[in-house]
C-alpha cells in the first residue's frame, strides 16, 4: 500500500458508517477523509506548486454517456493524478470499502468546488443510455467527501428517497436535514462522505438515485467525487 507524509503506510482513519437507506444501499461514512488527506488534496487541486488552479467549469453526463457542458451543472472539477500518493491511499481505501473492488474499474478521482450560488440540479450518476456509444460500463456506485465546507444548507439531496425524520432518532439530525420533508438531505460536513449504488443487480440503473448537490450559500464547498463501475 502507498504512504505518505513520511508513515510507511496509509492512515486508517477510524471512520463510521450509518446506514440511511437499504433500498438502494445508501450510506453516511463519517470521518471517511482526513484532515490531511483533505488539505492535501485541495492543495493538488489547486495547484499550489506553479500557483495555478486546476478548476475547469464542471461537464456532465449526457444521456448517451458521452461528457457534456450543462447549464444545470454549475461547479468546477479539477482531476486528481493517479500517481499521488495520497490520492493512492483514497483510493485503496474506496477499494476495500466495496469489497476489494478491482482498482483498474474505478475512475480518476474528481474534486469538484461549488462557489457562492453554485450547484448541481437533480441528476443521475449512470449513463441512462450508455449503449448510444456502445458502452460497456457503467457507475455502480459513488462516493462524494466533502474536503471543505464553508457554506449552509448545501448539502446532497435525493428527492426520491422519502423518510420520515420526526419518528427517527435525532442524533440522525447531525448528519441529515431532518426538516427536510419527503426527501433525504445528507448535510455537507468535512471529511464525511455519502455512498450509494446508482445500479440494480442486473445492471439497470436504478431511478431512486436522482440527486441534486444544493447551492452553495454563504460561501464555497470542495467535494471528491469517487466512481466505480461495472460491466453491463
Amino acid at each position: 500500500m502507498p504512504s505518505f507524509f513520511g508513515g510507511n503506510s496509509c492512515p486508517q482513519p477510524r471512520y463510521i458508517v450509518r446506514t440511511l437507506s437499504y433500498d438502494p444501499l445508501i450510506q453516511h461514512i463519517e470521518n471517511f477523509i482526513t484532515p490531511r488527506e483533505a488539505n492535501h488534496l485541495l492543495q493538488v487541486a489547486v495547484n499550489e506548486s506553479c500557483r495555478q488552479s486546476n478548476f475547469r467549469p464542471s461537464r456532465a453526463i449526457g444521456t448517451d454517456g458521452r461528457s457534456v457542458a450543462r447549464q444545470e451543472r454549475t461547479s468546477s472539477t479539477a482531476y486528481l493524478p493517479s500517481d499521488d500518493p495520497v490520492v493512492q491511499c483514497v483510493r485503496s481505501r474506496a477499494s476495500e470499502y466495496q469489497g476489494y473492488v478491482d482498482l483498474e474499474m474505478m475512475e480518476s478521482l474528481q474534486a469538484t468546488r461549488y462557489l457562492e450560488g453554485q450547484q448541481y440540479t437533480n441528476h443521475y450518476d449512470w449513463a441512462t443510455n450508455p449503449a448510444a456509444r456502445n458502452q460497456t460500463t457503467n457507475r455502480e456506485t459513488t462516493f462524494f467527501a466533502v474536503l471543505d465546507v464553508e457554506c449552509s444548507n448545501c448539502g446532497t439531496r435525493f428527492p426520491k428517497i422519502s423518510i420520515d425524520w420526526d419518528v427517527e432518532d435525532k442524533r440522525w439530525c447531525k448528519f441529515v436535514d431532518c426538516k427536510a420533508v419527503d426527501e433525504l438531505t445528507v448535510r455537507a460536513v468535512a471529511g464525511s462522505a455519502v455512498f450509494w449504488r446508482n445500479l440494480h443487480s442486473n445492471g439497470t440503473g436504478d431511478m431512486r438515485t436522482l440527486h441534486a448537490g444544493l447551492p452553495a450559500v454563504g460561501g464555497k464547498k470542495v467535494g471528491l467525487n469517487i466512481w466505480t463501475r461495472r460491466e453491463v
